[in-house]
């Protein structure tokens, strides 16, 4: 049986051992003209120390019984790392929003960690990862 997908969304998930593969960026950069990638590599792992990891872009899908993300297509060519995360709703602890620019971020308390991505409507899918986890049988007979 196929699980049913209660919510689809485009997201960026923070990645702990996110690593840029700079030289597949360069190659890049000097196809389309962009410049020297030293600049953005500075900047990048400046970001990664202050934050504990790097923004990856991708998609997030809600199921009856997990939060998985999975990197877009863009960021599985320039980086390496945990591009896959998949989190059994049974895990979650906690379920908060916090502060962000532009879009808020959605974290995800586990006894192991957490999980945070961000995304437009961050609220609205905290909450529905919340009614899920409290009572995930009235979110299924919608």
């Amino acid at each position: 049986m196929v699980e049913k997908i209660v919510k689809s969304k485009l997201v960026n998930f923070l990645v702990a051992d996110a690593q840029v593969d700079y030289d597949t960026v360069s190659d890049l950069y000097s196809v389309a003209e962009c410049g020297d990638v030293d600049a953005v590599a500075d900047v990048l792992e400046a970001f990664k120390e202050a934050y504990g990891g790097l923004w990856v872009g991708g998609k997030m899908v809600l199921s009856q019984t997990a939060v998985r993300l999975s990197a877009n297509l863009m960021n599985r060519i320039v980086q390496e790392g945990t591009l896959d995360i998949e989190l059994p709703l049974a895990m979650v602890r906690k379920v908060s929003v916090e502060g962000g620019f532009v879009t808020k971020i959605v974290r995800l308390d586990t006894d192991a960690g957490s999980v945070k991505f961000r995304c437009f409507g961050a609220k609205d899918i905290a909450s529905l990862i919340e009614k899920m986890i409290i009572s995930p049988a009235s979110i299924l007979t919608r």
